[in-house]
């Protein structure tokens, strides 16, 4: 089978969404744990009868890079039955979109803790059941047989609501090979799966000698911006720290202990399958400064028109912000996590290791200043790119696209370059250089400027080697400038005619 090639070359090309598992008829493919602790398909050579399918559902497999015909609308969403908002790890949109569903006698599957607070995907069909499947779960979720689950169930006509992470979700779509309107699929902002068998000996050595009787891995009770990481005892009241001053939380923020699929995953926008994303709107005050009181808010990115009638149908407060506003604050959105550069080690001491909690303990203690900095710098470098790319593919739609050199960009400026360049180019779009700047080796580069985007956030330098490849990629047609400006415009008017 391809997919048995496909992982023996790279194995972060598996992201362990299921999918092969799953439609299997003959059962033949088990998710075996491998020495992280992260399951990967094995199949059954007396039981396989190479039907193929499981390498038509893999969504790395036969994964094809699709922008959307336009951005999507984003939200800001706040739930507005304050005893919802007090208990969901942001805004609570998934609580209310859960109640359109059951409402309707429809069924919820997503992820939930198991008896020994093992995460799994599960299933809810009324309010007290769906209370399992609210709030963030930093652990990568067993699927199970639960895309057969949902297949059945929408085959009975029930509406279904799933929720996973974007790479479960692309599993379950692949899976089912068609969409249905019964369906509606909601992704969670991604920030990287941990290993689960981590998560499993974590969670037992917090247990030891006591019963837990919840968890929760951001409990508001002294605000969304301060939430913390909180496990209640029966017998010995609670556990309570920051997420990122334990030693799991902290080992997840840095990216320490997530599936190697997380570090190359494919499935950031524009590569969303899902009807809805979800996740924390964070940097809120930059853009929605209105709808923020530190009790939780989301950020909803409807991709399709079944999504956009749920959220109006939903229970929430909305407040529709520009596509570009929170891109900065939310960056897994669109790209995925930088791994820490230990990550190798870690795995290899935990594996040698008779007691993991001592590793954990060991690399927790560790001065992660440099760590968070690197990873930090190249989350930028990614994003930058990713936005180019973005940014690249829809300005190639405007129609026409005009580079302007300016000393200063302005209002005025502005007001005279729309009014004498787009005046007949109502799709069209304005690049800006704004000046010469140089990098840590000296090298000079105009700083370009899209002026769709904020030009605080995105700065795309360019050298003069790379202007042509500039032009190509953001389909500029036209040119005009500031005279004050010491460019080359000799060569400058050479490319552009080229």
């Amino acid at each position: 089978m391809q997919i048995e090639n496909m992982i023996a070359e790279n194995y972060a090309s598996c992201c362990g969404c299921e999918a092969c598992a799953n439609i299997c008829p003959k059962n033949a493919i088990s998710m075996t744990r491998d020495a992280e602790g992260f399951a990967y398909p094995k199949i059954n050579p007396e039981l396989c009868i190479k039907c193929g399918k499981c390498d038509s559902v893999c969504p790395s497999l036969n994964f094809q890079e699709e922008f959307p015909e336009n951005l999507p609308k984003v939200f800001v969403a706040i739930n507005t039955d304050e005893k919802i908002l007090r208990h969901s790890s942001s805004g609570g949109v998934f609580t209310a979109l859960s109640e359109i569903i059951l409402k309707d006698g429809g069924i919820i599957f997503g992820a939930g803790f198991d008896e020994n607070f093992h995460v799994v995907h599960t299933s809810a069909e009324n309010f007290d059941e769906m209370q399992n499947l609210r709030g963030s779960k930093y652990v990568q979720s067993q699927i199970g047989d639960v895309y057969r689950q949902v297949r059945n169930e929408l085959g009975k006509g029930r509406k279904v609501l799933f929720t996973g992470t974007p790479c479960q979700c692309a599993g379950l779509k692949s899976f089912l090979g068609k969409d249905f309107e019964n369906l509606l699929t909601v992704d969670v902002f991604c920030h990287g799966t941990p290993s689960p068998e981590l998560w499993e000996n974590y969670i037992d050595y917090r247990g030891q000698g006591h019963e837990i009787v919840d968890v929760n891995f951001r409990n508001k009770n002294f605000g969304w911006f301060n939430s913390v990481f909180q496990i209640v005892y029966r017998d010995c009241g609670r556990y309570q720290v920051p997420f990122t001053s334990d030693f799991f939380g902290q080992e997840f923020s840095l990216c320490l202990s997530q599936r190697p699929s997380c570090h190359k995953c494919k499935f950031r926008f524009p590569d969303i399958k899902s009807d809805i994303s979800i996740g924390d709107a964070w940097g809120i005050n930059n853009y929605a400064p209105d709808m923020f009181d530190n009790r939780g808010a989301s950020l909803a990115v409807v991709h399709t028109d079944k999504g956009q009638n749920f959220m109006d149908g939903a229970n929430l407060r909305v407040r529709q912000i520009d596509f570009d506003s929170w891109i900065v604050h939310n960056p897994y959105f669109f790209i995925p996590s930088a791994e820490d550069s230990r990550r190798k080690d870690f795995f290899t001491d935990l594996e040698k290791s008779k007691n993991p909690i001592i590793t954990m303990r060991k690399y927790f203690l560790q001065n992660t200043g440099e760590v968070d900095k690197n990873n930090q710098e190249q989350v930028n470098l990614n994003l930058s790119k990713k936005i180019q790319k973005i940014v690249g593919h829809y300005s190639k739609k405007r129609g026409k696209n005009f580079l302007v050199f300016v000393q200063e960009w302005s209002e005025e400026l502005e007001k005279t370059v729309r009014e004498n360049f787009l005046s007949s180019a109502e799709s069209a779009g304005i690049f800006v250089v704004d000046g010469i700047a140089e990098d840590e080796s000296g090298k000079k580069f105009w700083k370009v400027y899209d002026t769709e985007f904020p030009r605080s956030h995105f700065v795309f330098g360019i050298t003069e080697n790379e202007v042509k490849d500039f032009k190509k990629n953001f389909g500029i047609t036209n040119f005009t400038y500031d005279q004050r400006l010491n460019f080359d415009f000799s060569e400058i008017v050479t490319w552009l005619k080229d």
